[in-house]
């Protein structure tokens, strides 16, 4: 859509934690863990960062996640 070709390092991908931590849920973006967070806590990565998540616990995970290219 947007023809980034080449351009791959524009890419940046957010996403914001809409409620606090519950256990068994779980992120990681490049070898960070992230648990415990509250509702709100952003986390912003680049195009081809490694990263992760889980939900291995008994609530749902929502989140809002936000790609674009700067």
């Amino acid at each position: 859509l947007f023809d980034l070709q080449g351009r791959e390092q524009s890419i940046r991908r957010a996403l914001v934690l809409l409620e606090d931590w519950q256990s068994g849920h779980y992120l990681e973006v490049v070898d960070q863990p992230y648990v415990n967070w509250s509702a709100g806590t952003t986390v912003e990565w680049e195009y081809d960062a490694p990263h992760m998540a889980a939900n291995i616990g008994l609530a749902d995970r929502y989140t809002l996640q936000i790609t674009g290219h700067v």
